[in-house]
């Protein structure tokens, strides 16, 4: 397994990395071929800080809101600090299946596993795959929501028009990053994620017009095969 620690960009400038928090190399031997073009590499930096009593409540709900969705459908946006947007649809359904369609899935989707995080650029017909445990949104894909798990510091932030925020952080191993969990207080309601990538580029990605718990069909997450890998 190649493990480094990448930024990676899209066709179009939209960046793809930062929306998992993505740190390693594809797996090899997994999907076939894996190249991804690197925009460079290095330490992902951290703010660490206690979680407070204060907050606990906070981190209970967000807990049991992950825990007790079946599946969700959205519309998402992402926007990058350095300028660049895309926009496209999720799919999730618990515990680790969620898929990504940036545009109309022309160009790239990602869809992940209990085990892998694969993407699929249809255009190219290339699918590589990446250990989801490597990204931090790994932890809202558990069996399980746990936001206080052993290695990561998690703390409130504070509120603020209404809005709670949830920053998880893992200083290194599987799954190092930042990941901070929005959610809406009245009703209380996930709203976004943020991810602070190496480059120090922080990416949101915000869903829209929510559906809970209607049927999503098996195929939804069927992987591509390309006779050419």
């Amino acid at each position: 397994m190649m493990v480094a620690n990448w930024h990676m960009t899209l066709i179009s400038g939209a960046i793809i990395g930062p929306i998992l928090g993505l740190r390693g190399g594809p797996a090899t031997g997994c999907c076939g071929r894996g190249r991804f073009r690197s925009a460079g590499m290095g330490l992902l930096l951290f703010c660490v800080l206690p979680t407070l009593p204060a907050f606990a409540n906070d981190i209970a709900r967000a807990e049991a809101w992950f825990n007790k969705i079946q599946t969700l459908s959205a519309d998402f946006v992402q926007v990058a600090s350095d300028g660049t947007a895309a926009e496209g649809k999720l799919v999730f359904r618990r515990p680790s299946q969620m898929k990504l369609t940036y545009g109309k899935g022309e160009t790239l989707q990602l869809i992940t596993s209990s085990t892998w995080l694969h993407v699929d650029r249809p255009d190219e017909r290339l699918l590589t795959s990446y250990p989801v445990s490597e990204t931090p949104l790994s932890l809202i894909l558990a069996d399980k929501v746990r936001l206080q798990p052993d290695g990561y510091e998690t703390r409130g932030l504070p509120s603020s028009a209404g809005i709670i925020r949830i920053e998880i952080t893992k200083n290194d191993g599987e799954g190092a990053g930042r990941l901070t969990l929005e959610f809406s207080d009245k009703p209380f309601q996930f709203r976004r994620w943020i991810i602070l990538d190496a480059a120090g580029i922080e990416t949101s990605v915000t869903l829209q017009n929510m559906v809970f718990d209607q049927p999503v069909a098996n195929n939804v997450f069927r992987l591509p095969q390309y006779n050419d890998q």
